[in-house]
């Protein structure tokens, strides 16, 4: 079986560092979600939107760790913005409350002038 695989693509705009995730953020790509992300939200005053146009899938060890950057955002002074999530994951994340927890917006252009004006 092959191995699932999370794929990156960054690019910056107006200050905001866009981080576009392909692929499911689960139990096998876990790690390499934290190991990707993590330094990026170490630094000071970072502002970024992850685009999750393409995130295919997200399971319960995902979403803790969005709510742990999330924490992290708010802590160091930080932005983290989620955009573009399917409707599937939206409504998982309606289902089990956590809908207010996240930032979130409908679109990347809606989050990047949220982090803009952050």
């Amino acid at each position: 079986m092959a191995e699932a695989m999370l794929k990156f693509e960054q690019e910056e705009r107006d200050g905001v560092l866009i981080v576009h995730v392909n692929g499911p953020l689960d139990s096998m790509t876990h790690d390499q979600f934290r190991e990707y992300l993590g330094p990026i939200m170490n630094r000071p005053k970072v502002r970024v939107v992850l685009d999750c146009q393409n995130l295919s899938y997200i399971n319960s060890r995902g979403l803790t760790q969005l709510m742990h950057y999330q924490r992290i955002s708010k802590i160091a002074f930080s932005f983290l913005g989620v955009a573009a999530l399917r409707p599937n994951i939206v409504k998982n994340l309606e289902l089990l409350g956590l809908a207010k927890t996240f930032r979130w917006y409908p679109t990347v252009e809606e989050a990047l002038t949220a982090a803009t004006a952050y």
